[in-house]
Formats: C-alpha cells, structure tokens, sequence
C-alpha cells in the first residue's frame, strides 16, 4: 500500500447497472442512496420509508446478492429516465 498524496488517485468504482421502472410520483436523482429489500420473488427499493420502486422480475445475480446479505443492501441510483420512469441503479 502507498502513502496518499497530492497525485495518489482514488480508483473509480465501475459496477455494473441495472433499469428498474419507478412507482408513479417517485422523484430520484443520480447519486441517491436507496435501501433495497427482498420481498417474496421481488426486489423493493425505498427511499427512507416510502417505496419508490419494485423489481418482480430482478435479475437473477442482483437477487441472489441481495438474498445472501441478510434481504437488505444499499443501491446508488446511477442514471434518470424521467420520461420512461427509469432509473439505473448499482448495488453497493
């Protein structure tokens, strides 16, 4: 390991995205933390206590992964699509 310094770069985290269509009225930007929950065969994604998206038919790694931590991880929504209520999201 190095010592940081004035030139040390922070190396860019480049995780794969998802689209997840959002619920009518949810307002995302890019950079928002959500909370994502396995809930029967669906993934839902909540912004403090309101649900502002679900997955019925998440993909199948990103399902698993969340399965295996406990139900519950941490999603950062990437990009908006406000005109098709999408956005891309990325697990942590």
């Amino acid at each position: 390991l190095g010592t940081s310094d004035l030139f040390t770069r922070a190396p860019v985290e480049d995780r794969p995205t998802y689209p997840v269509e959002t619920i009518r009225g949810a307002r995302l930007k890019a950079g928002q933390e959500l909370t994502v929950e396995v809930s029967g065969k669906s993934l839902v994604y909540r912004d403090v206590l309101s649900i502002v998206a679900q997955d019925d038919a998440p993909p199948v790694d990103v399902f698993q992964a969340v399965r295996d931590s406990c139900g519950i991880a941490t999603a950062i929504v990437r990009d908006v699509h406000e005109l098709s209520s999408v956005v891309e999201v990325s697990l942590c």
